[in-house]
């Protein structure tokens, strides 16, 4: 498909260059651009109904049957069929390409899509030199017009690749629903309106270095044969410099600067190359500008550029992808297009038109280089919502563990619903009598009750809606006992706005039981109070995990009710990276775990990876603090996901948001993570996971049920 493409560029130039002089180029460019536009709108339109495989299979169609018909009268209306494939070239020929590559960037999830593009763009560099031979080997042994009825030959191989790539892997639209209009989407979505801008600009800047380089050939050769095949040496050199930067750098530099900084490589040096030709107007200048536009646009701005869309919903991409791959690159020559019209009719330029029009397109470059690095958080952000209209949903924040059920268990069995009501009913008599008594005799007798030790005395206490703050320090104490750990945390919570210090002190404290203060942070985010979150935070440095655990699902929990909420960001940096620190730790464990006997090593594989998974968590936790909260917790479920795509989308996500440092601390991890069967049976004992991890509160829904 690009040698043909190549092949029919070099064609396309000889021809109308034969024809016409170089004045005429403008004209032929604006119409090319015009007719672009329209044929960019009507694929927008059949795309989402037909799918890329059957747009691409039919374009290829079309192309190879005009090629055909212009093989055929070129001899009889030789000025004419310049034109026409002129146009033809212009604008099928694009297409043709856009539709493939929608074909390969919808089979792929983002992560794996970096892979295939390279892959496929090192081919279409090998394609583009294979295209230079051929026409630079026809040119001297063939005619033009047997040179179209190859290129026509090609297509039919080009329609045969198309449909041996099998049946599309997203599904078409259904009949009775109604297909999106491609411009509105783009008007309406602030992304693909970035994209489209940015396409065109590049597109203005590409028609400008095009007739820069034109002209100078034109002026310098005077036959087809030599204009032939210094156009066929030129894509061949071209093609060939593309298929060395495509698998030599293209892959490092998105993964070393990114999308917008491997993007940006192209406005960049295109402006450093057309502000030379356009102080030192020479056709080897620029054709150094117009080689510039075409090597670094073909590789390093097509892998980072096809990947933009692979974020983007399949039906949305459809309905706009070829609108801005063609239609926007050809307002963008229709643009370039008129303004070169212009300097080449004012008279006093008409000897300089090509140094003013390499010094316009230094200017507009520099201006698409600053737009092409916007589009990273762009692309950063469809990620995102990507992620938000995948297919997983968001459990109850409370993470169940199956040790608290067992414990739980244990302790509400000793509280049958008779003993229950028993308690109530009790309460009930005590707050009749205590009505009529004075509060400070209230006090004495609740006080009493708390340090009775008897159940039924304690459970009454715990029970009374009226239990005075001032008894919190012992609540706090009951906290600890799993007997009466869930009635006392419902009294200290009614109080929790008043007592938020003594909770603090009592959780940070190294001599309150570990018990008591890990199940304190539930406590601490039902108030959005500074010296809560103050406290909160300060527990992410605590010895126990437990605690730093459930410190930060407080944190997230109070961060969620209220964005706004002052979490700084340099103390949940410092806490990831001392838990990125402490896994690291855990993989050394692991590793020390091979040397063991294998009737041992499952098991302690098991206990570690439960305590990583854990971990992990945790991390991501804190990431969502400082991060897009939704967007973070979806992407570590989604590398749990059945789906491939899902995961990867994932992948690319988080190599994208992280932190550098901590990506890489944790890629392994999380790849390992998205490899994972979703489904394990591994079997682990309740002491060892009580030995191992402790336990966490499992959530009020899950008991009830």
């Amino acid at each position: 498909m690009v040698a043909q493409l190549v092949a029919g560029r070099a064609v396309r130039d000889t021809l109308f260059l034969t024809e016409y002089a170089a004045v005429y180029l403008p004209r032929v460019m604006l119409a090319a651009a015009a007719l672009s536009l329209l044929a960019a709108v009507w694929v927008g339109r059949l795309m989402p109904r037909w799918g890329p495989r059957a747009t691409a299979l039919v374009l290829a169609v079309i192309h190879g049957a005009v090629f055909v018909l212009e093989a055929a009268l070129l001899d009889v209306f030789p000025q004419s069929i310049a034109v026409v494939t002129y146009v033809h070239v212009s604008v099928v020929g694009a297409l043709v390409v856009s539709a493939f590559s929608s074909v390969v960037n919808e089979r792929f999830d983002p992560l794996y899509a970096k892979t295939v593009v390279a892959r496929a763009g090192t081919a279409a560099a090998l394609g583009g030199v294979l295209g230079g031979i051929v026409a630079l080997l026809l040119s001297e042994y063939f005619t033009l017009a047997v040179v179209l009825y190859g290129l026509a030959a090609v297509s039919l191989l080009v329609a045969l690749g198309v449909w041996n790539m099998g049946k599309p892997t997203q599904p078409r639209r259904s009949s009775g629903e109604q297909a999106k209009f491609g411009i509105q989407t783009i008007r309406k979505d602030a992304y693909l309106r970035r994209v489209a801008v940015t396409v065109v600009l590049l597109g203005t800047v590409g028609v400008f270095v095009d007739y820069a380089m034109k002209a100078e050939a034109d002026a310098r050769f005077t036959d087809s044969a030599g204009l032939l095949s210094f156009f066929a040496i030129f894509y061949m050199a071209t093609s060939l410099l593309t298929f060395v930067m495509q698998a030599g750098a293209a892959k490092p530099l998105l993964e070393k600067i990114g999308l917008g900084g491997t993007m940006a490589i192209l406005p960049l040096a295109v402006a450093l190359s057309a502000g030379l030709g356009a102080a030192w107007t020479r056709l080897w200048t620029t054709a150094l500008a117009r080689g510039t536009q075409t090597v670094v646009s073909s590789s390093l701005f097509r892998t980072g550029y096809e990947l933009l869309y692979t974020p983007v919903q399949p039906l949305k991409k459809r309905a706009t992808k070829a609108l801005i791959d063609i239609a926007c690159n050809r307002i963008g020559y229709g643009i370039g297009s008129a303004i070169i019209m212009v300097i080449v009719a004012i008279p006093a330029t008409v000897d300089g038109a090509t140094s003013w029009v390499l010094l316009i397109a230094t200017l507009v470059a520099l201006i698409s280089a600053w737009m092409v690095l916007q589009l990273r958080d762009g692309y950063v952000h469809e990620l995102a919502t990507s992620l938000r209209d995948g297919s997983i949903v968001l459990q109850a924040d409370d993470i169940v563990d199956a040790t608290t059920l067992h414990t739980f268990a244990e302790s509400a069995a000793m509280m049958n619903r008779q003993e229950l009501l028993d308690s109530i009913e009790a309460l009930e008599r005590k707050r009749d009598v205590h009505g009529r008594a004075g509060d400070r005799q209230i006090w004495i007798g609740q006080l009493s009750d708390l340090l009775s030790n008897e159940p039924e005395r304690v459970l009454t206490v715990l029970l009374d809606e009226s239990l005075s703050p001032r008894f919190a320090a012992h609540v706090i104490d009951l906290l600890g006992n799993d007997v009466y750990a869930r009635p006392a945390h419902h009294a200290l919570e009614r109080m929790s706005p008043r007592i938020i210090g003594q909770l603090v002190d009592a959780m940070l404290s190294d001599d309150s039981p570990f018990a008591t203060r890990r199940r304190i942070p539930r406590l601490l985010r039902r108030v959005s109070d500074p010296r809560a979150i103050a406290g909160l935070l300060e527990g992410l440095r605590d010895a126990e995990f437990d605690v730093r655990y459930r410190c930060g699902h407080a944190l997230s929990v109070l961060h969620r009710e209220n964005p706004n909420l002052d979490v700084p960001d340099r103390t949940i940096m410092e806490a990831i990276e001392r838990e990125v620190a402490a896994d690291q730790e855990r993989w050394q464990q692991r590793r020390l775990s091979e040397e063991v006997s294998p009737d041992i090593r499952g098991e302690i594989d098991a206990l570690l990876e439960a305590r990583e998974d854990r971990n992990l968590q945790h991390v991501f936790t804190l990431l969502s603090l400082i991060l897009d909260r939704e967007a973070v917790v979806l992407s570590l479920r989604a590398l749990s996901s059945k789906d491939t795509n899902l995961r990867g989308t994932a992948l690319e996500y988080l190599h994208n948001v992280l932190p550098e440092r901590i990506r890489d601390a944790l890629w392994p991890r999380l790849t390992e993570r998205s490899e994972r069967p979703p489904v394990r049976s591994t079997k682990v004992s309740p002491d060892e996971l009580l030995q191992s991890m402790r336990s966490l509160m499992p959530g009020r829904d899950q008991l009830g049920k």
